[in-house]
């Protein structure tokens, strides 16, 4: 039967599930359910579209199986209690809930400046009954310097959000001592990150380049994960129209 003939939340959990299995993600106890939820949640939201997608394949492939691709980078996936995340620019909530998902104990914050995005995340993380997620209405840059954010997260992601370069330097800044930043790119990018893996204005390095290949033909990608293991150089981070300008790589 095609997707005409079942519901869309079918349609999304099913072609979820077969995605994961050919890219080998999605192992955790909790993932289905979550992501269950996820397309019942968004099938029914009255707000402005947060998916960059409209055939069910697409989002089940291509936004949330590419954002499971998070569970090659972090250890012990489903029990560290203690862990910290930060999801920036979420929009959609994914990858960051592929992290909630893989570890339910850890503490994930979701941050998008837009205020549809953060409805639609508060909207979800309720209707979910998710804890320890917050939702931070800013953007990255300036939450960058709060107190309350600057250098307390064991793991940051980010997907789609700007340039590898600009990206990078919006995240770090997050990140804690021997934390890591998760950054999703497309395959064209790997010569771009290979020619610094040293980055000691922002004190960290490129630790792993994970590659792997979408369900059902639907690209290549790139996970790169990079190690905070020293302090931001002076005047790092810079103004954003100073990064986009010229970013470090």
């Amino acid at each position: 039967m095609g997707d005409e003939g079942r519901s869309f939340v079918t349609s999304g959990v099913e072609a979820f599930l077969e995605a994961a299995g050919e890219m080998g993600v999605g192992h955790g106890p909790g993932v289905a359910g979550t992501v269950e939820a996820w397309f019942h949640f968004y099938e029914s939201w009255p707000g402005r579209r947060v998916v960059g997608f409209s055939d069910v394949r697409d989002i089940a492939v291509k936004l949330i199986a590419d954002s499971l691709a998070i569970e090659r980078a972090i250890d012990c996936p489903y029990t560290d209690e203690g862990m910290r995340a930060i999801d920036l620019g979420s929009g959609n909530g994914w990858p960051g809930l592929a992290v909630k998902a893989l570890r339910p104990r850890a503490q994930l914050a979701l941050l998008d400046s837009r205020l549809g995005a953060c409805r639609f995340l508060e909207g979800f993380v309720e209707y979910a009954g998710l804890r320890d997620v917050e939702i931070v209405p800013w953007r990255a840059e300036k939450a960058a310097k709060q107190a309350e954010y600057s250098g307390k997260y064991d793991l940051v992601t980010t997907r789609a959000m700007a340039r590898p370069g600009v990206s990078l330097e919006l995240s770090v800044p997050f990140c804690r001592q021997q934390g890591k930043v998760a950054l999703w790119l497309g395959p064209e990018d790997a010569a771009q990150i290979g020619q610094k893996t040293e980055i000691p204005e922002l004190g960290v390095w490129l630790g792993d380049v994970h590659e792997y290949v979408l369900a059902g033909g639907k690209g290549r990608r790139l996970l790169a994960v990079y190690t905070r293991t020293g302090d931001l150089a002076r005047g790092f981070p810079r103004s954003l129209s100073a990064i986009k300008a010229r970013p470090l790589f």
